[in-house]
């Protein structure tokens, strides 16, 4: 799959990061499908070993498509990548057909690190981007498997492509500011009353 990365890229640019949907977030995410295959599974062995052939290969061809179904949405899955260049960042995916994605780094206006508990366990997150161009068919990277690298990179290149920002004194050089933590005690608030009464 990173192959084919370098078709998609324009004059000067480079690949900085690459990353995939993680195995370990597919697992989670069709966690109700590798059960429902484990249960199909035994009900076969048990059909099969009573001597039911009709029932045994209904439920065997019902077992040959989910486990069809899993595959294929596994292997679209490797065929996605999530790349990030000196330019833009991008989603390629597709096995027969393609569709890539991209949104340049000034374009970009917010982004969200999204870790569930699951992911947090098993190393894998999702990063969703905001554009300006709200349309964008760039949204959300899911199951991210390196994703505080991934997420370093993404951070890192809208800083160095929108500028960092700073407020005046540390543009001057100067130190922060320092705010009075002062206390007002009670002889104070006293004084202040009475001279307004005064």
């Amino acid at each position: 799959p990173d192959e084919i990365v370098d078709q998609y890229l324009g004059h000067g640019e480079r690949v900085i990061h690459s990353d995939h949907p993680s195995l370990q977030a597919f697992i989670v995410q069709n966690t109700l499908l590798f059960a429902g295959l484990f249960v199909i599974v035994l009900l076969v062995g048990g059909i099969a070993l009573n001597g039911s052939l009709m029932t045994a290969g209904i439920a065997l061809l019902i077992l040959s498509v989910v486990l069809l179904f899993l595959v294929l949405k596994r292997l679209g899955e490797r065929y996605t990548s999530y790349v990030v260049t000196n330019v833009r960042i991008m989603r390629i995916k597709g096995i027969v057909s393609r569709r890539a994605h991209s949104i340049p780094w000034v374009r970009v206006t917010d982004l969200t690190y999204e870790q569930t508990v699951m992911g947090r366990l098993f190393g894998f997150a999702t990063l969703h981007i905001e554009s300006a161009n709200e349309d964008s068919g760039l949204r959300d990277l899911e199951g991210v498997s390196d994703p505080m690298k991934f997420n370093q990179y993404v951070v890192d290149m809208v800083v160095a492509k929108q500028g960092p920002t700073a407020p005046m004194w540390e543009q001057l050089g100067e130190p922060a500011p320092v705010i009075s933590s002062r206390r007002v005690g009670l002889r104070d608030r006293f004084r202040s009353v009475r001279r307004r009464r005064t």
